[in-house]
């Protein structure tokens, strides 16, 4: 059952239009999320519809509308891909034994993480059941498998960069491409399965490339906001990525403009705070901070000219504002 109670994030005050599905997709994961544990399944509603942008189920609208569209299988599917998501994030929480999730305490925290296991594998099986009923062709589920495989991929090859000094920004990018920017094509490829009628090929590759970009450079930017705010504003704490050995491209480029860098970090999970905000320092005064953030500008520009590419729409203003508000936030 619905709850009226439950508030959008703000950011979508700017979008008056898309307010009423977003609140069918809360609905949809309200209605269709029935674990059988009480504990586990008000902790998944409770994260799923707390704190969130809800940014790719709303992809996953914007895009759809572009065209005529089954608006119930649009919702449903919106809803899969916040479930997908959510998912990610339960197991990235064990991974790095994190308390918190969104300013809230995370599933593995309030439960342990054996439970917070089945929590996000029951997620998955969710997923895939609304896949089954709200997809009409093999096509759109071989490619949903194949993005999945990209997600999965990518968070692998991030743990075997685990400390690796040596990493390259092109392999941080290609890890990226997988753990993030997959699952922002995934909610392209989703939202143009509900069509009604058919989608012209060259719209279909621009909508691609708009969504690639875009999670490339939102990642990028993430990645910037850990040298750049406090844990109070990101709900996570500040450097701790770096401290368990994931370097993200601020980072790459300090390692291979600093040896002071390069130093620190051979300490390895036993580095002190001092040293790390050493560390975060040394990351804006050799100007790699700045080189990060040229990279996110990149992949914002190509974004955004794949987006100016399409028809005119409702859908695509708002795709234009929400791109403008989520890449050029530091940039």
């Amino acid at each position: 059952m619905q709850d009226n109670s439950i508030q959008l994030n703000a950011i979508w005050n700017d979008f008056p239009s898309i307010q009423s599905d977003l609140a069918e997709v809360i609905t949809v994961i309200q209605t269709d999320l029935q674990a059988k544990n009480d504990d586990v399944q008000a902790a998944l509603i409770e994260m799923m519809t707390t704190g969130g942008k809800l940014l790719r189920p709303a992809l996953t609208i914007l895009i759809g509308q572009m065209a005529p569209n089954n608006h119930d299988d649009l919702i449903h599917l919106a809803a899969s891909v916040e479930m997908l998501h959510s998912a990610t994030l339960i197991h990235d929480d064990i991974i790095d034994s994190s308390s918190t999730r969104r300013h809230h305490a995370s599933i593995q925290a309030q439960l342990g993480q054996d439970v917070a296991v089945y929590a996000g594998d029951y997620l998955f099986a969710t997923t895939f059941h609304i896949l089954a009923n709200h997809t009409h062709n093999m096509e759109t589920a071989r490619k949903a498998t194949s993005f999945l495989e990209s997600i999965l991929n990518g968070e692998l090859m991030q743990r075997s960069h685990y400390y690796k000094l040596d990493m390259s920004i092109e392999e941080y990018l290609e890890q990226i491409a997988g753990k993030t920017a997959a699952l922002f094509e995934m909610a392209a490829e989703l939202g143009l399965s509900t069509a009604t009628e058919p989608v012209d090929d060259q719209t279909k590759s621009n909508l691609y490339a708009f969504t690639f970009n875009l999670g490339m450079a939102f990642q990028i930017l993430d990645d910037l906001l850990d040298y750049q705010n406090d844990s109070a504003t990101l709900g996570k704490p500040t450097l701790n990525d770096m401290r368990e050995g994931v370097y993200s491209a601020p980072l790459l480029y300090a390692i291979n403009q600093s040896d002071r860098v390069h130093d620190l970090l051979q300490i390895g999970d036993a580095i002190t705070d001092a040293q790390s905000i050493e560390i975060a320092e040394l990351v804006h005064s050799t100007g790699a901070f700045d080189q990060a953030s040229e990279l996110a500008l990149t992949y914002t520009d190509q974004a955004l000219d794949a987006l100016d590419t399409l028809p005119d729409s409702d859908s695509k203003d708002i795709l234009i504002d929400l791109s403008d508000q989520l890449l050029h936030r530091m940039v």
